[in-house]
C-alpha cells in the first residue's frame, strides 16, 4: 500500500540545529541521508570545539611585562611657606596683630605678577607655664606659588623684613611640564616593551600573537622634593632648582605562540 505522503505534492520543510538551515523533500531518500549526515557532523564539531579551543590555548604562553620611561626635566615651579607668628597675654590682641599682619603680607604678595596667593593654617591657643602668667601664641601661614623664581625670592625676603618667619621653600615641577612629557614617555615606553617582547619571543622560538591586557600609568615625579633653603634676616632666600625625573610605566600581558611552519 503507497504511503499518502508519497502522493503529496512536493513541499519544503526546514531542519534547525543552532545555527543549521537545510530544506528537507520528504520524497528524496537520498535528501534525507545526506541531511542526516550533515546534522550528524555539525554535532560532531560543536561537542569538538570546546577542546579544539582548549588546546590552542594551552599552546599559547603568556608573557608578562613591565616597561618604564623616564624623562629628566628642571624642577619649574617655585613654593614658599611663610608665617606670622605673635604671642601675647590677651587672646584678643593677638588675633588682632596677626589678622592685620596677614593682610599687609598677602596685599604686597599680590602686587607681584604671577605669583599665586593662598593663606594656610591658623592657630591660636594658650600656654599656662608652671612658673609664669599665662600666654596666648597664635599663627597663620601663607603660600606663594609661581614660575618667577626671582621674583619670588625677591618678594620672601621683603616680607621676612615684615618679621614674617619662612617655613619651607620647594621647588617642584609643574603640571603642565608632567602633562607635557606624558605623551611621549608613553609612545617611548610602548615602542621598548614591543621591542623587548619581540626579542623574548624570538630566545623562546615563539612569536607574538596579540596583546592580552595592558595597563598604562599616568606620568609622575615620585616623592616630594627637598626643600633647597638658606636664609638671612633680611635678605632674599637663596635657592637652586634642581632635576627632576618624571616617570611612566606600562604594564602588559602578551600572548605567545609557535609560528606555522
Amino acid at each position: 500500500m503507497r504511503h499518502p505522503a508519497l502522493d503529496a505534492p512536493l513541499r519544503s520543510q526546514r531542519v534547525c540545529h543552532r545555527d543549521l538551515v537545510i530544506p528537507l523533500y520528504s520524497h528524496n531518500r537520498k535528501g534525507l541521508q545526506l541531511i542526516a549526515r550533515l546534522v550528524l557532523f555539525t554535532l560532531m564539531m560543536c561537542a569538538s570545539a570546546p577542546a579544539i579551543a582548549q588546546d590552542v590555548v594551552s599552546e599559547m604562553t603568556v608573557l608578562h611585562l613591565t616597561q618604564t620611561a623616564e624623562r629628566t626635566v628642571m624642577r619649574d615651579l617655585l613654593r614658599i611657606d611663610l608665617r606670622v607668628e605673635e604671642s601675647g597675654p590677651d587672646a584678643r590682641v593677638v588675633q588682632t596683630a596677626i589678622n592685620r599682619r596677614m593682610a599687609a603680607a598677602v596685599g604686597r604678595a599680590r602686587q607681584v605678577q604671577g605669583v599665586r596667593v593662598e593663606t594656610a593654617s591658623y592657630n591660636v591657643g594658650e600656654e599656662r607655664p608652671q612658673n609664669g602668667p599665662a600666654v596666648w601664641r597664635g599663627s597663620q601661614s601663607m603660600i606663594l606659588i609661581g614660575k618667577d623664581a626671582d621674583s619670588m625670592l625677591k618678594l620672601a625676603g621683603a616680607l621676612q623684613s615684615d618679621g614674617l618667619s619662612t617655613s619651607s621653600l620647594i621647588f617642584e615641577v609643574s603640571p603642565e611640564t608632567v602633562r607635557g612629557a606624558e605623551e611621549d614617555l608613553t609612545a617611548e615606553a610602548l615602542a621598548a616593551l614591543d621591542h623587548r617582547a619581540a626579542a623574548i619571543a624570538e630566545q623562546m622560538h615563539l612569536a607574538v600573537l596579540r596583546y592580552r591586557d595592558l595597563r598604562v600609568g599616568n606620568a609622575e615625579t615620585g616623592g616630594r622634593p627637598t626643600p633647597r633653603l638658606a636664609t638671612m634676616a633680611a635678605a632674599a632666600p637663596v635657592a637652586e632648582p634642581g632635576e627632576a625625573v618624571i616617570r611612566l610605566t606600562i604594564e602588559a600581558e602578551l600572548l605567545l605562540i609557535r609560528p606555522r611552519q
